[in-house]
């Protein structure tokens, strides 16, 4: 019998009791039926009741709760600076040695005197070599508490992201792959992927990458770097697509110069302002942009770039954003560090703010004219 039923019956036989009318003398009352009813079998009211309840919590305290054990650090301070370095070849010191013991000193000595809040890092040699960087950084007086580094297909060099402060979610991209020439290729060294959270609601996406170099593959090494950073923008738009005004700083040595098809892709020059990413172009004490040297050719390029979206454009201090110049940094690496300073509050976007950027690279601050006094370009002086 249905347990609803049963109880039904129940109730149904304990109101006759109380309503039946009264017999004559000698004549019994009529019994009632008996109902054999497990008490067991009977539903229990507070549990079901329990259940509903707990059924009906909502995922955001579940996720309250898993976040109490990592809380939102107190409110951001007036800015944040991000490095980002490629540190030539920083291998564990029991794997064979590139980089010579005043090289990886010096390396240590550039991210000290750089004094950022989070540091992204190209060509770490996995976890043991991030501890012993962060070692090095110790003795000199600087400890980041929070390191990550990003597993991807390349074993050997690897992405690696130091910060003062944990955030609120690490989301590497560690498996991306592509097709080219009927082969399935996954993205060499993935894509670090970190998001800061501030008690007064500011977020900060930050991706770090290291797209394929330039020495040759049989598959092609510009398509191998294009689709790389295709799957780098598809990445940007996922985030830009769930919030549109997300605060997104793509930082990494992209390998290639600003003119190339793969930063092209990356930026997205074809779409709107709102879907573009803006390069900072950031610019040394003398005004130049370079940040690698190719010493077999004597060839200084800019392949490290610091992009980020429209909704973070305000944020960002151009004044305070630059490459740091140090007399020994080509003992360190062939790469030159680059600074980003920012200002974790959402702030208003400024008509000037885009006077600054021609498409959507920042333009440098034209030299005094009396520098271009006498110069000649081919065999005709510079018109006036």
């Amino acid at each position: 019998m249905p347990q609803n039923l049963a109880l039904t019956r129940l109730w149904r036989i304990a109101r006759y009791e109380r309503t039946a009318p009264c017999h004559g003398a000698g004549k019994p009352a009529p019994q009632p039926r008996q109902v054999n009813v497990d008490p067991l079998s009977l539903p229990s009211r507070r549990p079901v009741s329990i259940l509903r309840i707990l059924a009906t919590i909502p995922v955001w305290l579940f996720t309250l709760a898993n976040s109490l054990g990592q809380p939102l650090p107190p409110q951001p301070p007036e800015t944040i600076r991000v490095m980002v370095y490629n540190v030539y070849n920083f291998m564990p010191l029991s794997a064979p040695q590139i980089k010579t013991p005043e090289s990886r000193d010096t390396v240590a000595e550039i991210i000290h005197r750089g004094k950022a809040d989070i540091v992204v890092l190209a060509e770490m040699g996995g976890d043991k070599a991030v501890e012993e960087l962060r070692e090095l950084l110790r003795q000199k007086g600087t400890d980041y508490p929070f390191a990550t580094v990003v597993h991807a297909y390349d074993r050997t060099r690897n992405l690696a992201v130091l910060a003062m402060l944990p955030p609120a979610q690490t989301k590497h991209d560690e498996n991306s792959s592509y097709n080219l020439k009927d082969q399935r290729i996954r993205v060499r060294r993935g894509f670090a992927h970190c998001v800061f959270k501030w008690r007064n609601g500011y977020i900060l996406h930050l991706l770090g990458a290291h797209l394929k170099s330039k020495h040759f593959d049989r598959l092609g090494q510009t398509d191998m770097r294009r689709y790389e950073a295709r799957l780098l923008r598809y990445r940007f738009n996922d985030i830009i697509g769930e919030d549109p005004e997300a605060n997104v700083l793509i930082v990494g040595d992209m390998n290639d110069t600003p003119d190339s098809s793969p930063i092209s892709t990356l930026c997205g020059r074809r779409y709107k302002q709102e879907r573009q990413l803006f390069d900072l172009r950031p610019l040394d004490q003398h005004s130049m942009v370079w940040t690698h040297l190719w010493d077999t050719a004597d060839s200084y390029t800019r392949i490290d770039y610091a992009l980020v979206s429209y909704p973070l454009l305000p944020e960002i201090s151009l004044e305070a954003t630059f490459i740091p110049s140090f007399a020994d940094w080509y003992i360190a690496s062939d790469h030159r560090p680059i600074i980003v300073t920012l200002t974790p509050h959402e702030t208003p976007l400024q008509p000037d703010r885009l006077s600054q950027f021609h498409r959507n690279f920042r333009t440098p601050t034209p030299p005094p004219s009396s520098l271009h006094e006498g110069r000649v370009i081919g065999t005709r002086k510079v018109r006036r």
